[in-house]
């Protein structure tokens, strides 16, 4: 049997860190919004499943297919973003199984940060910006 990862120093559990969260009264703090959205493919996910296609439910193998990840990569990201409540998750009774991905309605109030993103993508690049070079210093007289 594999030993679990260790934990980092300072760092609680998931569903510690989650419970946390949910016991404010403000909602959760930013860094903690940061640490469940920085993670690599989150984005991406949240950002087809909201958006792209008819912006309904989503099957596993569609975002899987359009984003090229992995499955165990897809499933741990999906898993961690239906206990944040930003997905619901759907599983029906068939041959092959079919599991559908929906945004929840905390996810739909990230709408606006992603048409911001989406603008700033839409005006900017991501290149070093050229620093504007300093005007040459005036010699005083000797």
């Amino acid at each position: 049997m594999a030993a679990p990862k260790p934990l980092k120093v300072g760092s609680k559990p998931r569903k510690a860190r989650a419970a946390a969260c949910a016991d404010t009264e403000t909602g959760c703090q930013i860094s903690e919004l940061f640490r469940v959205l920085g993670k690599t493919h989150m984005l991406d996910i949240l950002y087809v499943v909201m958006f792209e296609g008819e912006g309904g439910p989503r099957r596993f193998v569609d975002i899987q297919n359009r984003l090229e990840m992995s499955p165990n990569t897809l499933s741990e990201r999906l898993k961690e973003l239906v206990e944040a409540g930003l997905l619901t998750r759907t599983a029906y009774n068939e041959i092959p199984p079919r599991v559908d991905y929906a945004a929840s309605p905390k996810a739909r109030d990230l709408g606006p940060v992603f048409d911001t993103l989406k603008a700033w993508a839409g005006r900017y690049n991501l290149q070093p910006m050229a620093m504007p070079t300093a005007p040459a210093a005036a010699k005083s007289p000797a």
